[in-house]
């Protein structure tokens, strides 16, 4: 028997999972992914979002046992857990008490702990999920409320009794890989190129080369070609609107591998998955363990939107090109007729080199995830050894004085856009190399550029500055984590420029903020996602004397991001503790540097959060003055 179940009938039964089956293992990419899909089915009004199977076999008492999908179960609980839907969702373990009692108390709406390393895990899930619903516009949130109860749907399979469920889980662990999407798409460009193959040789190679996204593209192509794509020096780029044709007719593919395979030659040939062409380096290049921001996939959306979403206009499927490689190759087919292939290969080329040298990188100095993260931002250069008459290809820093600064707007800018599927940044930033030949940019352009860009994403901070009362959709943990990563790039300007901090930006005498931001330590913007408060959420109900009501406890002058595990571990603490663990951190943010450097000389309570609340407010309402005004400095 099979049935296909919304969120609000799935949980009308009771589900037993099994002894043999593992524990709940969601991660935040995975449950952030999940998000995400549910919300892109919203946009593109979807009328039901699949969130998959559920397998399972009826017991005797009529609960369900769990067979397969046990993980799609449990976070579909969760989720209705923070959306506080007014159901039953009754999840029971065979052994593993101590998940069963918490289960219970997320059905009974009982406060959690995350203290218990044996739940820890959901308590994690629960922060992910808080987090990507705070990033959902207000505007949508209740939309998305009642997609998730009603349209987001799971087929549940009964299997009959007598089940061999050995045999079932062996049948699940051998099913095979399907073809990408993007092998198809690139598939269907070649075979418009089919009658001249030397041309498919070379756009085959091109796609080749930047579907390796972690890789910088000038490392992708063998060195005669590089030098005819971007020059003797490797850093500039030779082709323009106007000479493309001609340059790829100059290529010679002689020695080029590569399988630039028509769609017939795929579904005929069962192609292997990696086509990625090999050459003979002049000399090895740098190694590296950089990672891109998004895949490739996603890379060819932002290709199809920056160039082809005028072409969706009067389309009554699809009424603009989503950055959601979900609709990949239905996209591509809508706008398959406006493409011309060689025409396309040259954009593509185009938009991942101004991707690699303008936008960062990230690179793993340590396995801790919350702080090992470093960005890089490079430019290609050849490099020549004079004494062995051999050249290299080797990268250096893209900009000069103003290098860090940069690096600073756009991992600030990534951080508070982390979803691969929503970076409409990378769109704008793309979009100011669309229609020039050179991409070549000067370091006071492109940083005035990029803070413009945050002022504009700050235009709705004012609801939260505003506000003068307890409001909870505002503060406390509904605050927008990008409006706390930006607080702390502002305070990062005033500090790295020098800025004079004297009229209307001061505001307040009596704030002592502005005479220690000189005293701030150099900090790498990392994906922290919790929000923090510093004065405890439980000393409010203990210590009602000391002033701290609901309004200031969640006030931006109390509250700042840190990572998931760092605010277990300082839940419990009160302020002087918890900056007294911290004082010598090597990466604190510098609102939070603030914040542990005025807790340790005056102590954190009623009168500090007011002060620095005004501080904050000051901050924001100077944005242009702080980004723009002296963006020339």
């Amino acid at each position: 028997m099979v049935e296909m179940l919304n969120v609000k009938q799935i949980f009308k039964s009771k589900y037993i999972i099994p002894l043999y089956q593992r524990n709940f293992a969601w991660g935040e990419e995975q449950i952030c992914q999940l998000l995400q899909d549910i919300y892109e089915s919203i946009k593109a009004k979807d009328q039901h979002y699949y969130i998959g199977s559920l397998v399972t076999i009826k017991r005797q008492d009529d609960s369900f046992e769990v067979i397969d999908g046990q993980q799609r179960l449990t976070i579909l609980a969760l989720i209705s857990y923070v959306l506080q839907f007014r159901i039953d969702t009754e999840i029971h373990y065979d052994s593993r008490p101590e998940v069963e009692q918490f289960l219970q108390s997320l059905a009974s709406r009982v406060d959690i702990s995350s203290s218990d390393p044996l739940t820890s895990h959901f308590c994690a899930a629960i922060e992910t999920i808080k987090g990507e619903i705070v990033n959902i516009a207000d505007a949508d949130k209740e939309e998305f409320r009642d997609y998730v109860l009603n349209n987001v749907c799971i087929v549940r399979e009964i299997m009959p009794k007598d089940t061999d469920v050995a045999a079932y889980f062996e049948i699940l662990n051998n099913r095979g890989e399907q073809l990408q999407e993007h092998d198809i798409v690139k598939a269907i460009l070649l075979g418009k190129l089919k009658d001249n193959p030397k041309l498919s040789k070379v756009c085959a190679t091109i796609w080749d080369a930047c579907s390796q996204m972690d890789e910088r593209i000038q490392k992708a192509f063998d060195p005669k070609i590089r030098k005819v794509l971007f020059g003797d020096g490797y850093n500039s780029f030779t082709l323009d609107d106007n000479n493309y044709k001609k340059i790829f007719a100059s290529i010679d593919t002689e020695n080029i591998i590569t399988e630039g395979r028509t769609l017939d030659d795929i579904l005929n040939n069962n192609v292997s998955a990696n086509n990625a062409c090999k050459y003979e380096e002049e000399d090895v290049p740098e190694v590296d363990r950089e990672q891109s921001i998004i895949d490739f996939p996603n890379f060819l959306m932002h290709v199809m939107k920056l160039y082809y979403n005028e072409r969706l206009e009067g389309d009554n499927e699809i009424d603009e090109i989503r950055l959601y490689d979900k609709y990949l190759l239905k996209t591509f087919r809508l706008i398959e007729n406006y493409i011309d292939a060689t025409e396309f290969f040259y954009r593509l080329l185009k938009c991942r080199t101004v991707f690699d040298r303008y936008v960062v990188k990230t690179n793993f100095i340590s396995n801790n995830d919350e702080e090992g993260r470093e960005w890089s931002l490079l430019r290609p250069y050849r490099y020549t050894d004079e004494k062995r008459n051999r050249s290299q290809l080797k990268f250096c820093n893209t900009f000069d004085k103003k290098q860090d600064m940069i690096i600073k707007a756009i991992s600030c800018i990534q951080v508070c856009h982390p979803s691969k599927y929503y970076k409409n940044y990378l769109q704008t930033l793309l979009g100011w190399f669309k229609d020039i030949d050179s991409i070549d940019i000067s370091e006071d352009e492109y940083l005035t550029k990029l803070n413009k860009y945050i002022c504009d994403d700050l235009k709705n901070a004012s609801k939260y500055v505003e506000t003068e009362v307890y409001k909870p959709e505002l503060q406390g943990t509904s605050t927008s984590h990008a409006l706390l990563d930006y607080i702390d790039y502002l305070i990062w300007n005033i500090k790295a420029r020098n800025l004079p901090i004297n009229g209307e930006m001061k505001d307040d005498g009596k704030v002592k903020e502005w005479s220690k931001i000189s005293e701030l330590k150099d900090f790498r913007f990392q994906y922290w996602n919790s929000v923090e408060h510093h004065y405890p959420q439980h000393r409010k109900e203990e210590f009602a004397q000391e002033g701290v009501d609901d309004f200031l406890l969640n006030c931006l002058g109390n509250i700042f991001l840190i990572g998931k595990s760092t605010n277990s571990r300082l839940s419990d603490k009160n302020p002087k503790d918890k900056a007294a663990m911290y004082d010598n951190h090597s990466n604190l943010a510098p609102n939070r540097q603030l914040i542990y450097k005025i807790t340790q000389n005056e102590g954190w309570g009623e009168l500090q959060i007011k002060s620095h609340l005004r501080f904050i407010k000051a901050v924001l309402n100077n944005k242009d003055r702080i980004l723009i005004d002296n963006s020339q400095e």
